[in-house]
């Protein structure tokens, strides 16, 4: 099958973490599915040591600073290498402030991937700034790899879940969740929430009490059917399922994560403020998902469309 992208690298950030190596091991996967180049990159910012500070720091400071981005990226290698031997691996050792770095890379990436949360996070925190930073201002579609869970099941069967409302960045999501669906030979569950109820209570006024309550569902049902008709007549091999929900897209995308393989959703959705760069769907499954979230921006370059 001949993919719509260009063959443009898939750009992996590296900074020393357990997650940062699952995002690479991702990343090299994915490498193999496009048969793209991956490019492994790690940046420090010298700058922001010692929070702007001139503590008078010796050459060996640096030298260790040096070996260590060495070290992480020969082992983001041995990772990638173990996944794809074949592939076309290289690796950068950048400076600066890594999600400005790996912003700036994205401009010429297929993909960019990232681990969650790194090793400047504190433990309790969810996902890191550089993963939310990069979500939100690359000009690639954007992967956030979310550490394993300890002695979590498997998502190798699961399906590809694609979250569709009509924006701009959605419309992308739902080109980019087809042609993952198809390299992956996953199920595709198209979810659509035509109306986001606060609670059950209301869903069950609205049911049994407003007297449109079916026909506009039906509506949606139809709109859904319409934006998927165009991608299921180029991807015929992906077997699609399409989901209507009254709840929180937020909660259900999450919940559908569990067994997913891959969570697809546009950076911002019809609902949003239109100068959040990363809306609150996004923001949501980047620190709750249960797999790998691909966040596409309306930007994001295609050769062509459905």
């Amino acid at each position: 099958m001949s993919t719509a992208h260009e063959p443009r690298s898939i750009v992996a950030g590296v900074d020393g973490s357990a997650t940062a190596l699952q995002a690479v091991a991702w990343a090299a996967a994915e490498a193999v599915r496009r048969n793209a180049p991956l490019c492994l990159a790690h940046s420090v910012d010298y700058t922001g040591i010692a929070f702007g500070y001139n503590l008078g720091f010796s050459q060996s400071f640096f030298d260790a600073m040096e070996n260590s981005t060495t070290a992480f990226l020969a082992e983001a290698e041995r990772t990638a290498r173990a996944i794809a031997p074949k592939a076309e691996i290289h690796s950068k050792q950048l400076s600066g402030p890594p999600a400005a770095t790996l912003v700036e890379l994205s401009k010429e990436a297929l993909l960019t991937v990232v681990g969650a949360r790194g090793t400047g996070g504190f433990a309790e925190l969810l996902a890191g700034s550089v993963a939310i930073d990069l979500a939100a201002r690359a000009h690639s579609p954007v992967v956030v790899v979310r550490e394993a869970e300890e002695g979590g099941a498997s998502h190798a069967d699961g399906p590809v879940v694609v979250g569709v409302d009509g924006s701009p960045s959605s419309e992308e999501a739902v080109a980019w969740a087809f042609e993952e669906a198809s390299f992956l030979g996953a199920e595709l569950v198209a979810m659509h929430a035509w109306a986001e109820l606060p609670s059950p209570t209301i869903y069950t006024y609205g049911t049994e009490y407003l007297a449109d309550w079916d026909d506009a569902k039906n509506r949606h049902e139809e709109i859904l059917a319409e934006r998927l008709a165009g991608w299921q007549e180029k991807y015929p091999d992906v077997q699609v399922r399409r989901e209507i929900v009254s709840w929180s897209p937020k909660d259900t995308l999450v919940r559908h994560s569990k067994k997913a393989q891959l969570v697809v959703v546009g950076s911002r959705g019809r609902g949003e403020l239109v100068g959040a760069l990363l809306g609150s769907t996004g923001r949501a499954l980047i620190h709750h998902a249960h797999c790998p979230v691909l966040v596409v921006r309306p930007h994001a370059s295609r050769k062509d469309k459905a």
